[in-house]
């Protein structure tokens, strides 16, 4: 794309790629100041060692001069394994972001492209990302399809809540029998 550049990013970007993650749910969800604080920590810890153990890779849109534009993420996300697909692994696109002032410019479809081939070349059969209303246009050019997945939301605590490091821990069958 002329006027802009594209570099996978390196441990020295983690600060921005936070930082488009932060602008990126403001425009999207409006969390609260407390909110924003803990999603910055946790998914600093978070990013920073996936970039560690190879199990993410991200991409920056910097212009000519430099000045970042745009980023993603690429994620080796675990899932379990299934006909056609005994990996166990699958990329998923999350944290794209491009900066108000070089939107409609191609910017996120440069990310996807590059992300798409980067799963080509690594022997992946798909990819997967979770796509606003905003994005879908952009992913659906590149020959995207929609797929149906459902959710179900409890009710959020009254005060943010620290993840806690290592596995969450389940009740045993002796602890449900209990109550």
């Amino acid at each position: 794309m002329p006027g802009f550049e594209i570099r996978r990013a390196t441990a020295k970007d983690l600060e921005l790629l936070v930082q488009h993650r932060r602008m990126m749910f403001e425009e999207m969800t409006r969390p609260t100041k407390e909110e924003l604080k803990v999603h910055d920590e946790s998914y600093r810890a978070w990013a920073g060692g996936m970039m560690k153990r190879r199990l993410m890779h991200s991409y920056v849109v910097t212009t000519i001069g430099g000045k970042p534009a745009a980023s993603g993420c690429v994620w080796l996300r675990e899932m379990q394994p299934s006909p056609g697909h005994p990996h166990g692994m699958v990329p998923y696109v999350l944290s794209m972001y491009t900066r108000p002032e070089f939107r409609r410019k191609g910017l996120a479809s440069m990310i996807i492209e590059e992300a798409m081939e980067w799963a080509k070349k690594h022997g992946y059969y798909k990819i997967l990302l979770h796509a606003s209303l905003t994005g879908r246009k952009v992913y659906s050019q590149l020959g995207w399809k929609r797929t149906w997945e459902m959710e179900f939301r409890y009710d959020p605590p009254a005060e943010p809540t620290r993840l806690r490091r290592g596995r969450p821990r389940l009740p045993s069958k002796h602890s449900r029998a209990a109550r």
